[in-house]
């Protein structure tokens, strides 16, 4: 049964069909006070009312799914999407849906509908599901249920987190939902500023295992030495610190610190003349790991690579002497000032009792450092081509023109060459130091 539970103030640009409601998500965001961009509307006639909007907002609209009878409208950053009302009507539509506070409908003048428990749960922040067979019907709604329960502020109501759990036990022996939709609801609850409570919260209710076995194969894995934390719980750390010292982090930036020590429970082992364990390679062989974590999450190519460049260089910390900082940023500087705020982020999660922190402070003033230095000192063109390199000392193409081309370009960067002809002395000099093996 539904009843009225209030009112929201519609969007006034938003052309509100003349026959069916507005439902879901769009409503519960104005009810909290948020401002949506996707509304679904359910409809006698989704075509007509689809055409309708996008003739008022002088968007397109096209047919979304066909066998649903599911329209789409979209405008400059705005979707809208239209589905026929199910024979039982709105009350049959409300109450398949997964969770109590989407379980709502708006009408034309902002009445909410919804089932009573709804207004309770919205105002004491529970995240409870309709059902159990509603929370099993999409293998995608328990992952779902703790990412809108960790972007939204929520509280998981006790019997679906049960539900949740148990859902996910069932997922080792069903069929997981599209990893382009796992990717998507990842990525929201990556976004959010308890990101890392929420990738704790996966683990509790036996989600990570399904989705991310690679991180939660960190669980447990004591590190001792310069960590406080286990593996896991360093990497959760390590994110939430990025959140702190870097709100805008980017997806990519966030994935790397979430993945940046993945590889440890594969290449740790014991030191007993030190007492603690080690972790060698950790980081090359963790690059590796995170990129097919993300390939398998369907992530762009760009974003990929981006985050396996990241883990990969995650321990080359910057040195103390400006020259050698220099060379440095020129090494980096594809990577910069991200690679430092996850090195950042990697000292302030860890506390062990062989930490440093003064190592730590020293890190602080070098971003500060590597800020200027991107600012005043950009990448300048090179002062000689290929060409010129090859015309210069008559040898042909191959590896040793591009040796000879990296290492001119970092002398350029710490300031040893200023000129084309500092630049044929500096070419000259290294081409014979080659040739004679010094």
């Amino acid at each position: 049964m539904l009843v009225a539970l209030g009112r929201v103030h519609l969007p006034k640009h938003l052309p509100f069909p003349r026959t069916g409601y507005l439902v879901g998500g769009a409503v519960r965001d104005l009810w909290l006070g948020r401002h949506p961009a996707d509304f679904d509307f359910v409809v006698l006639d989704p075509r007509l009312e689809a055409t309708r909007a996008a003739k008022t907002l002088g968007g397109s609209a096209f047919l979304l799914d066909e066998a649903r009878g599911h329209w789409r409208v979209v405008k400059e950053g705005l979707t809208l999407d239209y589905t026929p009302l199910p024979p039982g009507g709105l009350v049959e539509d409300l109450l398949r849906r997964d969770f109590t506070v989407n379980a709502l409908a708006a009408n034309q003048r902002g009445l909410v509908l919804g089932p009573s428990l709804a207004r309770h749960d919205l105002a004491h922040g529970w995240l409870r599901a309709v059902r159990r067979q509603n929370l099993w019907a999409d293998p995608l709604r328990s992952l779902r249920a703790v990412r809108l329960a960790y972007t939204l502020g929520l509280k998981l109501e006790a019997r679906t987190a049960r539900w949740v759990r148990a859902h996910a036990e069932a997922l080792r022996f069903s069929t997981r939902p599209a990893w382009e939709r796992v990717r998507d609801e990842l990525e929201k609850l990556l976004a959010s500023p308890y990101a890392a409570n929420g990738f704790l919260e996966l683990e509790r209710r036996g989600l990570l295992a399904a989705y991310l076995p690679e991180l939660a194969a960190g669980v447990g894995v004591a590190q001792g030495g310069y960590h406080h934390l286990e593996v896991f719980r360093h990497q959760l750390e390590v994110l939430a610190q990025l959140v702190r010292i870097h709100p805008k982090a980017d997806p990519a930036l966030r994935w790397a610190a979430l993945l940046h020590d993945v590889a440890k429970p594969l290449v740790r082992q014991w030191d007993p003349q030190r007492g603690y364990y080690r972790f060698f390679g950790h980081a090359e062989v963790g690059a590796g790991v995170a990129r097919e974590v993300l390939k398998r999450l369907r992530e762009p190519t760009a974003l990929v690579r981006r985050v396996y460049r990241l883990v990969q260089h995650h321990m080359h910390l910057p040195p103390k002497s400006r020259r050698g900082l220099l060379r440095w940023v020129h090494k980096h500087r594809a990577l910069l000032p991200d690679l430092l705020y996850l090195q950042l982020a990697d000292r302030e999660a860890t506390r062990g009792p062989r930490a440093n922190p003064e190592e730590t402070a020293q890190l602080w003033a070098t971003l500060e450092t590597v800020r200027e230095i991107l600012e005043h000192h950009p990448l300048e063109p090179p002062l000689l081509s290929g060409r010129e390199v090859m015309a210069l000392l008559g040898i042909p193409p191959g590896p040793e023109v591009g040796r000879l081309l990296r290492a001119l370009a970092e002398a350029q960067a710490v300031g040893d060459v200023r000129t084309p002809e500092e630049a044929r002395a500096f070419i000259r000099l290294r081409h014979e130091a080659e040739a004679s093996g010094a």
